[in-house]
């Protein structure tokens, strides 16, 4: 029988009434404390800085690769010694390397979160990086490469960032890697990489649910307060990156595919700009909002030629891309493409109407309480709210910064954001009847 009450760290709980409490130790780690005394459980939400952004150019994928080995063992405990730790408690710990950052997420009773800090901590500090796990690793992670080159909406998307990011632009690669990147990468690599931007002055960790700061603070500086800080860690930033001055325009065949993908890629936005608010509405307004967006109406719905079309807003430390995307039957791609460019022109020369403004405002400030109800989508927010310098009121604030951003503000963003003339579209699929893309 579970260790866990019916309602774990993952599951419902009632909302946190307390303000959350951040401290900074010596060494510049940075914990944040939301109280919520719901049911005896904790979820910790973390990152590092350390993400794909940092990658050298020939050895994309080692910061992924970096993650993938801090639960395969450390100087202290071999992997398994590291699972049966957390399983024995009914708790656990993942890591997941992203663009921009290393994810950290744990769950555990509160009785437990003393122990579970010290498994994290002894994984983030002290990786023993082995050579049978890294092959294990390294075999893992290509078979995942190869498993995402054979879908066609990854290499649409993929191949779309590619168009619209410089060779040399942090953005432009896949986080995951390539083939010959992961197989050219060393344990020496592993281990440098490690030992120049893991450390605690580029470590976020924000720990939710029963939890009391001042007695919870004891066993986090117990593990981490003796991480020795690194003296000149990579700034976490990323360059700009000119748009496009023409569209560009690519297709990737793909052998025994029955459909293709469509993706857009257009210049996007960082989010700590002031702008993101009304982006992230007229993001929602194209295609963001399921069944409701003006894409799915026309692209879909009037002119039937997808079975899903969406936009998404890929804000982070630098502006990300605005990917638009949609999966079609090969014959239909060039009508496809042109339709949502088509929805991508009349969003840039309109905006929104008054009715499609309130209703965006309306949905995304109504889904957030949504994604608080745990105690991990508490941390998630307060994470991002660190990461981006937001501040700790951010959860309070953000229902006020949506519905104060005014119909001229989302209309420039519009006409900022959605070029008819910078962007990049990538077709990926049936080799059988090759769109043109135009």
């Amino acid at each position: 029988m579970s260790r866990y009450p019916s309602s774990r760290s993952g599951g419902a709980v009632a909302a946190p009434s307390a303000r959350p409490t951040r401290v900074e130790l010596p060494n510049g780690l940075v914990v944040i404390f939301q109280e919520n005394h719901a049911n005896p459980t904790v979820a910790i939400q973390g990152l590092v800085k350390a993400g794909a952004i940092f990658d050298p150019p020939a050895r994309s994928g080692l910061s992924r690769f970096v993650s993938a080995m801090l639960d395969r063992g450390t100087r202290k405990r071999t992997a398994f010694q590291q699972a049966e730790a957390l399983e024995s408690l009914g708790a656990s710990v993942h890591f997941e390397g992203g663009p921009e950052t290393i994810a950290i997420s744990a769950n555990m009773l509160s009785e437990d979160t003393g122990t579970v800090l010290e498994v994290l901590a002894d994984a983030l500090r002290n990786p023993s990086f082995t050579e049978d796990q890294i092959d294990k690793a390294r075999d893992e992670m290509i078979v995942r490469v190869k498993i995402s080159n054979e879908n066609t909406a990854y290499v649409a998307a993929r191949t779309a960032n590619e168009l619209l990011y410089p060779s040399d632009h942090p953005y432009h690669g896949p986080p995951l890697g390539t083939e010959p990147s992961l197989r050219a990468i060393t344990r020496e690599d592993l281990e440098t990489f490690h030992a120049s931007h893991y450390g605690p002055n580029t470590t976020v960790l924000v720990l939710v649910g029963d939890v009391d700061p001042d007695s919870t603070l004891e066993p986090v500086k117990r593990v981490f307060s003796d991480w020795r800080k690194l003296v000149a860690p990579p700034p976490f930033s990323v360059p700009p990156a000119a748009p496009p001055d023409r569209p560009k325009r690519q297709v990737v065949p793909m052998k025994g595919k029955s459909q293709v993908d469509v993706a857009f890629a257009l210049p996007g936005i960082a989010r700590t700009d002031p702008g993101y608010y009304a982006a992230m509405i007229m993001c929602y307004v194209l295609g963001g909002g399921s069944l409701s967006s003006r894409l799915m109406d026309q692209v879909r719905d009037k002119m039937g030629l997808v079975y899903g079309v969406y936009s998404s807003l890929h804000a982070g430390i630098g502006a990300g891309p605005i990917q638009i995307r949609a999966g079609t039957n090969p014959r239909n791609a060039d009508r496809t493409a042109e339709a949502m460019l088509a929805e991508v022109r009349r969003m840039h020369e309109e905006g929104p109407t008054p009715a499609e403004l309130e209703e965006a405002v309306s949905y995304l400030t109504g889904v957030f309480p949504v994604r608080m109800e745990t105690n991990a989508g508490v941390a998630s927010q307060l994470l991002g709210a660190e990461l981006y310098g937001l501040g700790m009121d951010y959860i309070e604030r953000y229902p006020g910064l949506l519905r104060g951003t005014q119909i001229e503000q989302v209309v420039a963003a519009s006409r900022k954001h959605l070029s008819p003339d910078g962007y990049a579209v990538a077709v990926a699929g049936s080799d059988s009847e090759t769109p043109s893309t135009r």
